[in-house]
């Protein structure tokens, strides 16, 4: 058995009157792509947040790479790679910079640094984009930029949430099979959608959410199953 990840146990969050998690668990094993599967509004940004420890909750336990996780549990945080729904990147500067910029919050040594970000830029298939600035990118080419900044620094745990909204077809088989090659060099990976055919093509297992709840957690076949009955 591979060692778990993240173990989320008994978790509830509120916000005022709206109960966004109702005593979710969760494990992510060592190794896996996870998927998060919902509609919008169904908890999955809450639950990145809470496994960050970006957001406070009311009750239950989080644990990252086998320890608890607190705001200043840095260790953990250096090796977890965040890619949020919202392209957050600076307009000021070009593609390798931005990269550079964020790969250098976690790579203080720069000649490793610059074979990161060139590994990203590779990566991510912005080779021919480096001098561009985020304003003259397609949406697609800016979720890469998105991605690059995120995985520059090669995270253990990389949480990619939604990163396909309103990209193009050829940059969304990019983004997913880049997905798969992380994995395949090392990585776990969490990947929420709303997209039953994206968490289908990529992920080892699914877990459906609703409501803050855990309402069906499987493989894509053994999930059509319970379908079926």
């Amino acid at each position: 058995m591979s060692e778990a990840v993240v173990k989320i146990e008994n978790l509830v969050k509120r916000y005022k009157e709206v109960l966004a998690l109702d005593h979710f668990n969760l494990e992510i094993n060592e190794g896996e792509v996870f998927g998060l599967l919902g509609p919008n509004g169904s908890g999955k940004t809450t639950t990145i947040n809470c496994i960050l420890s970006l957001l406070s909750y009311d009750k239950g336990d989080v644990e990252v790479f086998g320890k608890k996780m607190t705001p200043d549990n840095y260790e953990a945080k250096r090796n977890i790679g965040v890619v949020m729904q919202n392209v957050a990147v600076f307009d000021e500067l070009t593609v390798y910079e931005n990269i550079d910029y964020f790969c250098g919050l976690y790579i203080s040594d720069k000649s490793t640094r610059k074979k990161y970000v060139e590994e990203a830029i590779d990566f991510t298939g912005l080779n021919e984009f480096r001098k561009f600035r985020p304003k003259k990118l397609s949406g697609g080419l800016l979720r890469r930029l998105n991605i690059a900044c995120g995985i520059a620094h090669k995270p253990e745990l990389i949480i990619l949430d939604e990163p396909t909204v309103a990209v193009d077809p050829q940059s969304r088989n990019h983004i997913l099979e880049g997905i798969q090659k992380l994995n395949q060099q090392g990585a776990t990976i969490i990947y929420t959608s709303h997209y039953m055919e994206e968490v289908e093509q990529i992920c080892s297992r699914i877990a459906i959410m609703d409501k803050g709840r855990n309402l069906a957690l499987g493989t894509a076949d053994e999930l059509k199953k319970l379908i079926k009955n």
